[in-house]
């Protein structure tokens, strides 16, 4: 019932995992929208093209995109193997950069 996540906020979250060789082959997406509860999960041997159009369809109606390094890694990562996407007209919240607020512990990121 699509009325029971109505209060949750419009906003797209997404993680993806890569090789750790130097092309960053996409092995693994992840997105999900808690005001619709709508997901998508890519891993393995995906289509890249079908992963493009979930993510673009997920996309439409959100406020926000939120991801733990999603600017420095995901992003340029989804872009370089997918092209243009829906998604970068989303302001993005990165919780890497407030990974030093949650833990003082933890060094600041140097950016």
């Amino acid at each position: 019932d699509r009325s029971q996540h109505a209060s949750q906020p419009r906003c797209l979250t997404i993680d993806i995992e890569t090789s750790p060789d130097a092309g960053h082959k996409i092995r693994k997406i992840a997105a999900w929208r808690p005001d619709s509860d709508e997901r998508a999960l890519f891993q393995g041997d995906f289509d890249l093209h079908e992963a493009l159009v979930a993510l673009d369809r997920l996309t439409e109606g959100a406020g926000v995109l939120v991801g733990h390094n999603v600017l420095a890694h995901d992003l340029p990562c989804l872009r370089e193997q997918l092209g243009p996407l829906a998604l970068d007209r989303l302001p993005v919240v990165d919780t890497l950069l407030l990974s030093p607020i949650a833990f003082p512990q933890n060094p600041i990121i140097d950016w």
